[in-house]
Parts: structure tokens; C-alpha cells; sequence
């Protein structure tokens, strides 16, 4: 009898062939080290970066923010422009922060809910690049209302 570990080789798998993969994990990017355009709903289309890149430096002039998507375990980013809408897509997260000292930010973050935009948290005096200490709570709020929207839907099909 011949046993299969399963160990993931060719050799070792019984499993059909599977198709060539790329071998590459993340955003997916455009030629040249580029990201790839997104669009976030009720704005125009505009570039999505890593979160901790935008950190860095103070939040432009010309933006109320950053809206931010937990994507594999990273917080990716896109600019909120002063002229756009005001409120935050529902389900979404918008991060702003201000210069608060030495290599320090005060980072607010607003909630987008169906009828309303809340304040989900303050952060006073990071230091450095915080976006690792502002990751949980994004991510967990935005599973989070995933987790509820699907259950509402699914609740509006049942009682249907």
C-alpha cells in the first residue's frame, strides 16, 4: 500500500495538478512597483497603499484622512480629499492624525454605519510609524461589521 503525506510536493500530493501560481502574496501591483488602482465608493479612483507608508509623514493639507481596509493581515490606505463627501462608507474606517510633539501623532478614528459616522477611538502621543498599534482595533471593527451586515441580510431573506 502506498501512503501519501500530503507533504505539498509534487511527489507526495495524489491532489490533480493545480495551476502555476505566481508565488506572490499581498496587493496585487500594476508594472513598475505601482499599486494597483482602487475605488472607493463616492470618490474617484485613486491609488491604495500600505498603510505604515503614509505614517511616516504628517497628513497632507489638501485630506481629511485616510479610509483603511484590513487586506491580509495589513492596513491598506487611500486618501480622503477635503472636497469628498463627508461621510465614511459604511463599514469603513477613516484614520486622521496630527503632528503632537516630538516624533509623536494624535490619531483619531471614525466608524462609517449605515445612518451614522462615529468615533471609534483616540490614540494621543503615538511615536514613530503607529500604523501596528491602530491595526487590531481596525481590523477587528471591520470584521466585525462584516460579521453583523451578512447577518442582517440574512435574517431580511429569512423573514421574508
Amino acid at each position: 500500500m502506498t501512503r501519501h503525506h500530503r507533504c505539498g510536493r509534487p511527489c507526495c500530493d495524489p491532489s490533480p495538478l493545480r495551476p502555476p501560481s505566481s508565488g506572490r502574496r499581498g496587493p496585487r501591483t500594476a508594472r513598475a512597483g505601482r499599486p494597483v488602482l482602487t475605488l472607493v465608493r463616492g470618490t474617484e479612483t485613486r491609488r491604495t497603499v500600505e498603510l505604515s507608508t503614509l505614517t511616516r509623514e504628517p497628513m497632507p493639507a489638501d485630506v481629511r484622512g485616510a479610509i483603511v481596509t484590513p487586506v491580509d493581515g495589513r492596513l491598506m490606505a487611500t486618501w480622503v480629499p477635503l472636497g469628498a463627501p463627508s461621510r465614511v462608507p459604511q463599514g469603513r474606517v477613516l484614520l486622521s492624525w496630527t503632528h503632537a510633539g516630538e516624533d509623536r501623532s494624535d490619531v483619531t478614528a471614525h466608524l462609517g454605519l449605515a445612518g451614522a459616522q462615529v468615533l471609534l477611538a483616540v490614540w494621543p502621543g503615538l511615536r514613530g510609524e503607529w500604523s501596528g498599534v491602530v491595526r487590531p482595533t481596525v481590523a477587528e471593527v471591520t470584521e466585525l461589521h462584516a460579521a453583523l451586515r451578512l447577518a442582517t441580510v440574512v435574517l431580511d431573506r429569512l423573514a421574508d
